[in-house]
């Protein structure tokens, strides 16, 4: 492709060039036929000064720009080298702003030929790349990138991306660069330009053997030819002879742990007895290949199928692409694993193909459209899990997802799962997948009867979601919505009168089940707020359908009925269109999904407002800030522990419970009890994470903080800020700080917000700045100096080895709040049966949830860190004991905090 590209990145000293932000530094890469020609790089003085966070990220001070040119003395020599170029930035939005504001400056014209977006053609070329940032895809790819945040390296890894980009997009089959040729007038950057280029070398070639088929007008990949029935039959090695000799495993730098071989041991000794039982793991163990080595050589030794469930998706594919490529290695005869998730999990293609072919697309639509295309020639498993996409296409992506209703074809990837599982020696799924097939009329699982089941202490989590129900007004309005529109498109394009007349009847009708809708959740709101006054600017009522009284409530209800039967009366009226064999009158595929969906979630909120259910816990939660019918309506059964004893335990020979957090002062007793196992005896056992925290690891408790009890919210809020601050001047590190509420999170935020601008340190706090939990840590990582405070899904799941993190600070210790719907219901139903509901319900909790929070620091045998918990019932509060006895043993500081930074400083040294 005889093309000239020219690859610019810049430095700047903010990211607005309308806030009269500047250039810093610019790197420049040319590349002609395939190689990278010439080079431009150079500092520039900004004439302003540069920001701290500035510094820290890109390592460019005062100093540095100091004696620079000022970007109009080299503004011709830029401009020269651009003149007939693709303009080519990974992120054009930010770059070529920034370029055209200096350009202007300096009395230039701007820019006006052609641009490409790396991210963006990334997007389309690399849909199942981790991440779309610049050394990530450097990585992934091996390509070199010494110094991430410098322009000059940058711009040189950029055009070696675009280069491995095109190649990748030029390996395309001509079918597949057509239909992306017809939606890329719509992407950001002209991508179109360079398809034109390569449909025309397609067109040249000889047609030769493609590697893919084709469906529905849609390329697919070809699938692999069916494998051979499995041979039955003795094993090459038993685990027996390879536990005896206990060779290393093929990991880099394996070092030998013994407790990860006990592990392995007692896993298979329960396997092969026929014994349920609980292990804990501690953080390092390699608690992964503890229990997945054995599970394959007892499978394939007994021709017997054993199921791994985890909590997540995300843990699932983590075993999948980092542990089961080890254990194929340590296994000594053919293993066949497989994954299988639920049906929402996995593409139907016959929606895509009707998806494809609609026509004015939004741009996150076109673009998903283009991902899934190259998608759909790399995939064998159709799993929409693989994809990262941008997250205004998350909800597309799930209209795509095969329904409920949707039988097995010959493209159906779900099937293909289902046949992939019946061959398999393992199966590795999730909590929500497992407890759908335990609760499922007919088996979703090939028979099994031997389960592993990791994250063991999230699974009563996992069963409470799955029991429960959620009903919120958000989804309410964004299905109804989608109805509409969908219903009022396909009234423009209808010509007949009879389907005409049809589609504006069920206008007429949804307009009313909206307006219904609409009034029933702003009075269920205003009811909440009256209920319960908000804290933290959020509201949670507990509430009982008979207990309930009121106008209000009784208004409720009585909408509650009018929407039931507004719903009817549209899924009839309806009904002719889903029905019709005329595809020029039906309604689109994904319109039956959606009445599917608003029809449950109607039915889900007359049950939570009608029905009064034993052992089941209702609340609201609504904001104080909301729209006006905004709020969120939950149910929860209180108690599983019986489902888990008769449908879990009793169903299966042997289940391993494993998680690195399973026991309260080295008792498995109170998780025993929640899971139901208590009856059944399970072997017990504790494995030690293999570091030496007395040397890796010490606690700090300052002595002179208020007593988090003895004083209001707000002023402990402002002390805890006051000891973040004076924590991390004075290490200097990155720093995790962790909250059990989001209310003392949002106080100390406030706090910490008036002091931040003179502060060395970059704050990110979850909920006050936007992002999911891993673009929030994608943030602090860039950062030498940074506090990062989080709640919730921080306290676990949350890997920061080595230099990543040096400091965590514990800001209050982490018991559930009164107001919480759930435990206030445990609570009371411990206490019916005259047992103390803080003994045996809030402080095991806190416990467990204090010995997350504390395995966030330690993660290799090299990382050493401090650890301070501001709240001083730790030393002062007769249970104290219990949290201190839950670590191991590691010394333990106390006193004022002046005192105790010193001696931090002296132990990080």
């Amino acid at each position: 492709m005889a093309t000239r590209f020219v690859i610019i990145d810049l430095e700047t000293t903010g990211n607005g060039p309308k806030k009269g932000d500047r250039i810093i530094q610019l790197g420049m890469a040319v590349v002609e036929n395939g190689l990278i020609v010439e080079r431009f790089s150079s500092f520039f003085n900004p004439e302003q000064p540069i920001p701290l966070f500035v510094q820290q990220l890109t390592n460019i001070n005062e100093e540095t720009v100091e004696g620079a040119p000022l970007f109009a003395d080299k503004a011709g020599e830029i401009a020269a080298m651009m003149d007939d170029a693709y303009f080519v930035a990974h992120n054009v939005d930010f770059d070529l702003p920034f370029l055209q504001a200096e350009l202007e400056r300096a009395g230039r014209p701007p820019f006006t030929g052609p641009t490409i977006d790396t991210v963006e053609l990334a997007r389309i070329v690399l849909p199942t790349a981790e991440s779309y940032k610049l050394s990530d895809l450097a990585r992934q790819l091996g390509l070199r990138h010494d110094r991430p945040h410098q322009a000059d390296s940058d711009a040189e890894v950029t055009a070696k991306l675009l280069l491995a980009l095109l190649e990748r997009l030029g390996r395309l089959p001509l079918v597949t660069l057509e239909q992306l040729r017809r939606l890329a007038r719509r992407l950001k950057s002209d991508i179109y330009l360079l398809l034109d280029a390569l449909i025309a070398e397609k067109q040249r070639e000889a047609p030769n053997d493609q590697p893919f088929v084709m469906h529905g007008g849609i390329a697919l990949k070809r699938p692999a030819p069916a494998r051979p029935e499995k041979e039955k039959g003795a094993v090459a090695a038993s685990f027996a002879a390879f536990s005896e000799q206990e060779p290393p495993l093929p990991l880099p730098g394996y070092k030998r742990r013994p407790t990860q071989w006990e592990m392995m041991r007692l896993v298979y000794e329960a396997l092969s007895t026929s014994q349920h039982a609980m292990m804990e793991a501690g953080t390092g163990l390699g608690k992964s290949l503890a229990y997945l080595i054995p599970a394959a050589f007892f499978a394939g030794e007994r021709q017997e199928r054993v199921v791994i469930s985890t909590n997540t998706i995300q843990l699932q594919e983590q075993l999948i692409r980092r542990d089961v490529p080890v254990l194929r290695e340590v296994v000594p005869f053919p293993l066949r694993v497989a994954v299988l998730k639920g049906k929402q999990n996995y593409l139907s293609i016959e929606k895509f193909a009707s998806f494809l072919a609609e026509p004015s697309d939004p741009y996150d639509a076109v673009l998903l459209k283009c991902q899934l295309l190259v998608w759909l020639l790399e995939t064998e498993s159709g799993d929409l899990d693989e994809l990262n996409v941008p997250s205004g296409a998350r909800m597309l992506l799930a209209d795509l997802a095969i329904g409920e209703e949707e039988e097995g074809g010959r493209h159906h990837f779900f099937a293909a799962a289902k046949r992939r599982a019946e061959e398999a020696d393992l199966i590795i799924t999730n909590h929500a997948f497992l407890l759908h097939d335990l609760t499922a009329p007919r088996p979703l699982f090939p028979p099994f009867r031997y389960l592993v089941i990791d994250e063991a202490h999230r699974l009563e989590d996992a069963a409470a979601r799955h029991f429960g129900e959620r009903v919120d007004y958000v989804s309410f309005r964004f299905l109804t919505a989608k109805l509409a529109q969908t219903m009022a498109k396909r009234r423009e394009e209808e010509q007949r009168c009879e389907a005409r007349a049809t589609l504006a009847r069920c206008q007429r009708l949804l307009e009313e089940l909206q307006f219904e809708g609409d009034e029933l959740f702003r009075l269920l709101r205003r009811y909440a707020l009256a209920k319960q006054p908000a804290r933290a600017g959020r509201c949670r009522y507990r509430f009982s359908p008979a207990d309930e009284r009121g106008q209000t409530w009784e208004a409720a209800v009585e909408l509650c009925w009018r929407l039931r039967d507004a719903i009817a009366a549209l899924a009839a009226a309806v009904q002719p269109l889903l029905a019709t064999e005329n595809e020029t009158m039906a309604l689109p595929v994904s319109f039956s999904a959606d009445m599917a969906a608003l029809r449950r979630h109607i039915a889900a909120l007359v049950r939570l407002l009608t029905e009064t259910e034993e052992g089941v816990v209702r609340w609201m939660e609504a904001d104080e800030k909301g729209a006006a019918n905004a709020v969120r309506l939950y149910a929860q059964p209180v108690d599983l522990s019986a489902f888990f004893a008769d449908r879990l335990f009793m169903n299966k020979r042997s289940v391993i419970l494993t998680s690195a957090t399973l026991t309260v002062r080295g008792q498995f007793s109170y998780m025993a009890a929640r899971l139901g196992l208590e009856e059944f005896y399970p072997l017990c056992r504790s494995f030690p994470a293999p570091f030496r925290y007395e040397e890796q690891a010490a606690l700090f408790v300052p002595t002179d903080l208020p007593l988090v009890s003895a004083v209001p919210l707000e002023r402990y809020a402002e002390a805890a800020a006051a000891a973040i601050v004076a924590i991390a001047r004075r290490l200097g590190r990155r720093m995790l700080v962790l909250f059990p509420s989001y209310e003392l999170l949002k106080l100390t935020a406030e706090a910490l917000k008036a002091e931040e601008g003179n502060e060395p340190f970059v704050l990110i706090a979850q909920g006050v700045q936007s992002g999911s939990p891993t673009k929030l840590l994608r943030t602090f990582l860039q950062f030498d100096q940074a506090v990062l405070l989080g709640t919730s899904s921080f306290w676990e799941g949350v890997d920061l080895p080595g230099p990543a993190l040096a400091a965590l600070v514990i800001a209050r210790l982490p018991f559930a709040s009164p107001e919480d719907p759930v435990a206030a219901a445990k609570s009371e139903r411990i206490r019916a049966a005259g047992g103390d509901p803080f003994a045996r319900l809030s402080l095991p909790e806190a416990v467990l949830r204090f010995r997350q929070g504390f395995g966030r620091l330690i993660r290799t045998e090299r990382d050493k860190g401090a650890v301070f918990v501001l709240d001083r019932r730790l030393l002062t509060a007769s249970y104290g004991a219990d949290f201190l006895a839950s670590l191991p043993p590691l010394p333990v500081h106390e006193g004022p905090l002046a005192a105790l930074l010193e001696a931090a400083e002296d132990w990080l040294a």
